[in-house]
């Protein structure tokens, strides 16, 4: 009943934002009563960039799992990152993607639950590195562009500036405290014997030290991952008539993916449409109605490739019962 009612409140925000953003929109001058004025070859441009990034993403993860001796073949990994994306597009079951992947993959591994969660959230956290230091060099590289902003987009940055530093900040400290030195001296004369999982979560997040070479590879994945990602919405502006530039499109991208990403609407819908909206106007001129329009075929372009992933979860091995989201529930 609780995850319902957040799934409501979360559809109450979207229509909110989805308001907001099409507030300011002259639909006569829109691709929404002209259809036929959208380019389609860029919009199967940006659909390939999409289905490119699922696949990078993927790979991205299963260096990670196999940093901590987890071999899973690759086509599996695509299958449940897809998977992840379906459930995240609107949080069905009141299950998220991250704990239908965990508990997907612990049928294939069982008894490796804490190091299959562990792989997860490292991924993520490969994912938030690579966006804040992405965001930071743009700024430094853009500074004057970026600091001409509206009021609203002003507050948009800033307040990037300091959750994306805020996540780094949250990465660095992470490691600090899994490292062997720190870790001996914090679970020394075993005061916190009472709770086992806060000695094995920072050894888990050792191994990857050891282990240096996959999570770098992952790293290095995800900056090209962001490029081709952030590119199909440069095809989502291109298919519908904007003439912002790659360069724009790209200082923006970074901004308005890791806000949209917050728990606020359901899979960023609303969120994202207002800020592209208010950067792209600001950074490149362009009109309301083209902003929300190239934000939505940008997005169309990434939800196909999640609801593609439907067909996998359809196998039986994939399927989910009740019982099977209470379990993941705890995890």
């Amino acid at each position: 009943m609780k995850a319902f009612l957040l799934f409501l409140l979360k559809l109450a925000l979207t229509a909110l934002c989805l308001w907001w953003a099409f507030s300011q929109v002259k639909f006569d001058r829109s691709v929404f009563t002209r259809p036929g004025a959208m380019d389609y070859r860029w919009l199967a441009g940006g659909l390939a960039l999409a289905g490119l990034s699922i696949c990078l993403q993927a790979l991205r993860w299963n260096f990670f799992l196999r940093g901590l001796s987890l071999r899973v073949p690759f086509s599996r990994a695509a299958e449940l990152t897809m998977i992840d994306g379906l459930f995240s597009l609107a949080s069905v079951s009141g299950l998220g993607g991250d704990v239908a992947r965990i508990i997907l993959l612990m049928r294939d591994l069982p008894g490796r639950k804490l190091a299959i969660a562990m792989a997860v959230t490292t991924d993520h956290l490969a994912g938030l590195v690579s966006m804040a230091l992405l965001f930071f060099a743009i700024t430094v590289s853009r500074f004057d562009a970026l600091a001409a902003q509206s009021l609203l987009g002003k507050g948009v940055i800033h307040f990037a500036w300091f959750y994306l530093g805020g996540g780094l900040a949250m990465v660095v400290m992470i490691f600090i405290f899994a490292s062997p030195p720190v870790h001996k001296r914090i679970h020394a004369n075993d005061r916190f014997a009472r709770w086992p999982l806060l000695r094995k979560v920072p050894e888990t997040y050792d191994v990857y030290r050891r282990n240096w070479r996959q999570p770098v590879a992952g790293l290095l994945i995800s900056f090209v991952m962001l490029g081709c990602y952030f590119s199909s919405y440069y095809c989502g502006m291109r298919a519908v008539g904007g003439n912002a530039g790659y360069g724009q499109v790209m200082s923006a991208m970074p901004v308005i993916d890791s806000i949209s990403g917050m728990p606020v609407s359901i899979a960023g819908v609303g969120v994202r449409e207002k800020l592209f909206e208010t950067l792209m106007h600001d950074l490149a001129g362009i009109p309301p109605e083209t902003a929300v329009a190239a934000s939505l075929a940008g997005f169309a372009c990434n939800a196909a490739w999640a609801l593609l992933g439907a067909l996998f979860f359809l196998k039986k091995r994939d399927r989910l019962s009740k019982r099977d989201i209470e379990e993941a529930k705890r995890v």
